[in-house]
């Protein structure tokens, strides 16, 4: 257990001392977000989600993006995803910029484990973009934890708690492009069924921006694993 603390210790302060206080604060949007994956078999399922952003709490709209994938179960534990995003980016009220689209094709390798009481995710995300009449590649890698508050393992009727680190790198121009720190406060229903309330930080460049979050995760699951 020991070591499950001092992992989940690292993912909090890291990000935050990494930062500084160097970064430039943009106020504080919020996001609302569902996500669900369907099993076909014990190889294949399906993935979707949608996600509504917002500039602030007024709900103005910034961007939809909507997501889906196939995943190809290799192991139980070690998934792989192919997938296509169509993101609309809205500019700020009164700038008089127009609406930016996105098509986005991504690959992904997912491999998630426990150690002691923890459920630990590792996501490697690789994106093809199509950004108007521009092309660009990314890389991405998420490091997740949940932790369960009420029970000794997640499973049904389980509040968590759930923290993640993510850094993306553009193959194009300079290497960094931003990184996501999140936390939340979660509760497993059922198997099949999660919500997640939480708050992420956001930081590009110089530039760092706080959203609330506000995730659903409603799947429908066939195996009994």
């Amino acid at each position: 257990m020991s070591r499950s603390i001092v992992i989940l210790a690292m993912i909090v302060v890291l990000p935050v001392t990494g930062y500084g206080q160097s970064a430039v604060s943009e106020g504080q949007g919020m996001w609302l977000m569902f996500f669900n994956r369907t099993e076909i078999n014990e190889k294949w399922s399906l993935h979707t989600e949608v996600q509504d952003r917002s500039y602030d709490l007024s709900h103005a709209g910034e961007q939809l993006l909507l997501r889906g994938g196939v995943n190809y179960h290799l192991k139980p534990r070690l998934w792989l995803t192919a997938g296509y995003g169509y993101i609309e980016s809205y500019p700020p009220e009164g700038s008089g910029l127009p609406t930016v689209i996105e098509h986005r094709i991504w690959q992904q390798v997912l491999h998630f484990h426990t150690l002691g009481r923890l459920f630990i995710e590792h996501r490697g995300r690789l994106e093809q973009r199509f950004i108007g009449d521009q092309y660009r590649d990314r890389i991405r890698y998420r490091l997740l934890v949940n932790i369960p508050l009420t029970k000794e393992r997640m499973g049904p009727k389980t509040l968590f708690f759930s923290v993640y680190d993510e850094l993306f790198v553009d193959l194009d121009d300079s290497p960094y492009d931003r990184n996501r720190f999140y936390v939340a406060l979660g509760y497993q229903f059922t198997r099949a069924v999660n919500v997640q309330t939480g708050w992420l930080s956001q930081h590009v460049g110089e530039r760092a921006k706080g959203y609330l979050q506000l995730a659903v995760f409603a799947n429908v699951l066939h195996s009994k694993r």
